[in-house]
């Protein structure tokens, strides 16, 4: 009796590297907690809980969530906080000078 045995492996693709500048650079992956990610986007703490909570009326679905870290302790990837903001900028940005009242105009 012979048995035949066929053996698999899974390869798992490694994370896609950042491009810059024609070079490729390995995104070094940062953990923030609710301080720091207040700091970086100059805004209250509770701010980020008021986007993060559905009920409230300032609720932003998409403000990146956190995971947790253990016990009670939260965080997010200064990552994802980056391309939130960056698309944030990127939907407000103004293109037309003629909606915005100029300083000099004030004075």
């Amino acid at each position: 009796m012979s048995i035949s045995l066929q053996v698999t492996s899974t390869v798992v693709p490694s994370p896609a590297p950042i491009l810059a500048n024609n070079s490729t650079i390995l995104a070094e992956l940062m953990v923030l907690r609710i301080q720091q990610v207040a700091e970086k986007l100059s805004i209250g703490k509770s701010t980020i809980y008021d986007w993060l909570n559905l009920k409230s009326p300032r609720y932003d679905e998409t403000f990146p969530k956190p995971f947790k870290l253990g016990g009670k302790a939260i965080g997010w990837l200064s990552s994802e906080v980056d391309a939130w903001l960056l698309n944030r900028v990127a939907l407000t940005r103004v293109t037309d000078l003629t909606e915005v009242e100029m300083e000099s105009d004030t004075l």
